[in-house]
């Protein structure tokens, strides 16, 4: 493939020049030129270094070709990034709504404990989750967060298995309620909810990591 020629022509064009007007800066013949962007022939490095400097572009650039410009504000990620705020406004919400009820009924009424329960691990987890999201989309906006493919998907298991992993606590927890004598309580379960460490960890780092990851690992163009 005469990738080097392409872009040299591409370069050329680009900057209003002939191939005569890149032969006489180059100190070259107008048929050498014509070879280079036909194929017929390679520059050797010290000639690609030469002509980056006349075109101002970074050697790289006669090699792979000029890199587009990030377009800023794409579509799909204000897309994502409008519903990903929508889910965390709304988890505030009913921070301020539903919660307090909640927290009523357990104190004063003394049952709610599953609701109260369920209410931490399902709706605040999916908040973070959402703001993990969230934060890299936003990112996305006007940075290019998009990855090589290797560690994209490096990135896309570990969201995964970081959203399972919280998903998991949420199930442990309705079995217990379903099934008690079945399922008298599992150790992932008990010991998250007797350390205020691990609860952070699993309803706030996990799903905001999560987010984050599963984003991140979102094959891009």
């Amino acid at each position: 493939m005469n990738v080097v020629g392409k872009n040299i022509k591409k370069l050329r064009i680009s900057q209003g020049m002939t191939q005569e007007e890149l032969a006489e800066k180059m100190f070259v013949t107008r048929q050498t030129i014509s070879n280079w962007e036909n194929g017929k022939s390679q520059p050797d490095l010290e000639t690609l270094s030469i002509m980056s400097n006349l075109f101002a572009v970074d050697p790289s650039a006669l090699i792979y070709g000029v890199k587009k410009a990030y377009p800023r504000f794409q579509k799909k990620y204000v897309i994502v990034a409008a519903i990903s705020l929508c889910v965390v406004i709304l988890t505030v919400i009913f921070e301020f709504t539903l919660y307090p009820k909640l927290v009523d009924n357990y104190l004063f009424m003394l049952n709610g404990a599953f609701e109260l329960t369920l209410y931490s691990m399902a709706v605040r987890s999916l908040g973070f989750f959402a703001l993990g999201v969230f934060l890299v989309s936003l990112l996305s906006l006007w940075v290019d967060t998009r990855l090589e493919k290797k560690v994209r998907i490096v990135i896309l298991i570990i969201g995964i298995l970081l959203l399972v992993l919280s998903l998991w606590l949420l199930i442990e927890l309705i079995l217990i309620y379903q099934a008690p004598q079945v399922f008298p309580g599992f150790i992932l379960f008990s010991s998250v909810f007797t350390s205020q460490y691990l609860r952070t960890v699993f309803i706030v780092v996990l799903p905001l990591l999560a987010g984050a990851g599963l984003f991140l690992g979102w094959k891009r163009k």
